[in-house]
């Protein structure tokens, strides 16, 4: 199911901690405008203006920049697969699976600043880019690098983006 993807705003404290895909067509429940105090979801864009070459342009064919532009995703359901995985550091599934798509590690930026964590998705190397707001900078994703030290640096390589794949079984 294609959808947007959201989550909370980068500059502000509380919400949700992970990304989320919101469907196109929505359904509401009972609706309110007067309660106070509100977790609120913002749209995700994209934020990749130095790292533009690492996207294929395969469902961007004017061949505009991805950088600001909004994030679609997709809720996935394969019928007679029990298992989903995401597999950081990959860009091939085990034997025995079934490769659904693969690209690139992104989460929201890693600073010294106070921050929230935001959960690592895997995002396909081609991405759809739907039409709505570009530049709104309120919910972003970046490529998600390696840091080696703890992480041996003859294998984990600083400043190398994370390659990922997604896997079905």
């Amino acid at each position: 199911m294609p959808g947007r993807a959201a989550g909370r705003h980068y500059t502000k404290g509380g919400g949700g901690s992970n990304f989320l895909c919101l469907p196109e067509q929505l359904q509401w429940k009972n609706q309110t405008d007067t309660t106070q105090y509100k977790g609120l979801l913002y749209g995700v864009e994209y934020r990749v203006q130095y790292h533009e070459t690492l996207f294929r342009r395969a469902n961007n064919p004017d061949g505009s920049s991805f950088h600001g532009k909004p994030t679609s995703c997709a809720v996935c359901y394969v019928p007679r697969r029990s298992a989903s995985v995401v597999i950081p550091g990959r860009t091939s599934c085990p034997v025995g699976w079934t490769h659904e798509y693969g690209g690139y590690l992104m989460s929201e930026f890693s600073s010294d600043v106070s921050r929230h964590s935001s959960n690592y998705i895997c995002v396909d190397d081609a991405p759809d880019v739907p039409s709505g707001g570009v530049n709104q900078i309120q919910s972003v994703l970046y490529f998600v690098a390696i840091y080696c030290g703890s992480l041996p640096c003859s294998i984990y390589h600083s400043g190398w983006e994370m390659a990922c794949v997604v896997c079905t079984k």
